[in-house]
């Protein structure tokens, strides 16, 4: 039997811990033996709560005396704001003990600051990707859906929690188990952990738009000219306007413009930079320039919206006073 901790950080995302703890009911149910048992874990072994204001009871604390053999960091929208050091030196702990380490979505800021993810692959959820990089520049991060690498299991999240799970299933008792499992969420075949977090930047079929969309999301920070671009991905400046205005209705440097607030967006969500620190990320070289842009894409200052995304705002968006208990067994 493999025991596996689904250690919470509050704002966890539910979406992707449902399907993940799911996954392991439907491989006992269908071996008809108990091959997998998992507990909640928090920092006071008391409640968390999650990123839509549902409530979890967890069962075990983090201590030293509790030592299962796959633990799965489970956080969301507050990655770095709500790490403690118990949590960080119980993993590192872990990790010197071999056991296998993964994360879900954000959870692997957890990782990366608990020392365990040094010189290892991984991924996470596609829009907290800029933010780790900041914190960890080094990082050898993919934007896929999950990645494996010598016991450290990081998964974008969502779905691909299914995904993550279905291959250790596959690993733990062959396909035709996680086919089983798979069957039984109407998912048909699991996909590989190599495919893209967001196939729909690559879905347009013209090569010229694939490589000058890639080479806007690798010039974030410093944006090249739009001249540039075109010499960069071997097509005249005419063909890649039309292009653009085709695909996404509006111009080569509009769609730049878009892709760099978007970063300057996620950062404001998911990090406590300074806004002039954040607009340099986005590739502004100006504080008031980028209010004003970010402004009338958002309808607010960055400020304002930082605090519009806070966890002190975020409850007005779900219900409250919903709870979720691991039932006890008699």
């Amino acid at each position: 039997m493999r025991d596996i901790c689904f250690a919470l950080l509050p704002e966890f995302p539910l979406y992707a811990l449902v399907p993940a703890i799911e996954a392991l009911r439907l491989a006992n149910q269908n071996a008809g033996e108990t091959l997998y048992d998992w507990a909640f874990a928090s920092g006071d072994g008391g409640q968390v709560t999650a990123g839509n204001g549902m409530v979890i009871e967890a069962t075990r604390a983090v201590s030293p005396s509790y030592s299962p053999g796959f633990v799965i960091v489970c956080a969301g929208n507050d990655p770095t704001r709500t790490l403690q050091r118990d949590l960080l030196d119980w993993l590192h702990r872990r990790a010197v003990f071999g056991a296998r380490l993964g994360a879900l979505d954000t959870g692997a800021f957890a990782l990366a600051a608990a020392g365990v993810l040094a010189g290892y692959r991984l991924t996470l959820h596609w829009e907290a990707i800029p933010a780790y990089l900041d914190l960890y520049p080094d990082a050898d991060v993919v934007e896929e859906l999950f990645v494996i690498d010598r016991g450290r299991w990081t998964c974008a999240g969502g779905t691909a929690a299914l995904d993550m799970m279905l291959t250790l299933i596959e690993e733990d008792h062959g396909p035709g188990l996680a086919q089983i499992v798979a069957n039984g969420f109407v998912h048909g075949r699991a996909r590989v952990g190599t495919t893209p977090q967001r196939p729909a930047l690559e879905d347009v079929s013209s090569p010229v738009w694939q490589r000058v969309l890639r080479l806007m999301v690798a010039n974030v920070s410093y944006p090249l000219p739009i001249d540039e671009l075109c010499r960069q991905a071997g097509a005249s400046r005419r063909t890649v306007e039309r292009l653009f205005q085709r695909v996404s209705g509006v111009s080569p440097a509009t769609h730049y413009l878009g892709l760099r607030l978007e970063r300057a967006r996620d950062q404001l969500f998911y990090t406590d930079d300074t806004i002039r620190h954040v607009a340099e990320i986005a590739g502004f070289q100006s504080s008031a320039h980028f209010s004003r842009a970010f402004k009338e894409r958002y309808g607010a200052t960055p400020s304002a919206y930082r605090r519009r995304s806070s966890a002190e705002h975020r409850h007005l968006y779900h219900p409250t006073g919903l709870r979720i208990s691991r039932a006890s067994v008699p």
